[in-house]
């Protein structure tokens, strides 16, 4: 990755809040902004409940699809 597409990924955390930088010297120091990644932490989970909840109703109405078909003899 070339210096320029990483500052500019820099910049984009910056922006969004998830690391901080300072200058010392000549060299740019980047710290993660904690508060922050829980707070990305929190929404991750949210989804994954989201999904998990989700792909349990999908398992639950293929089955009962399933039990339909058996029992209409649609089977192999």
């Amino acid at each position: 990755m070339s210096l320029t597409g990483l500052r500019k990924h820099v910049r984009i955390l910056e922006r969004a809040g998830l690391v901080t930088t300072e200058k010392r010297g000549r060299a740019r120091h980047c710290h993660l902004g904690p508060k922050r990644l829980d707070d990305v932490s929190h929404w991750i989970e949210d989804y994954r409940r989201f999904w998990d909840a989700s792909y349990e109703r999908l398992d639950e109405y293929l089955e009962t699809l399933k039990e339909k078909e058996g029992q209409h003899g649609h089977g192999k």
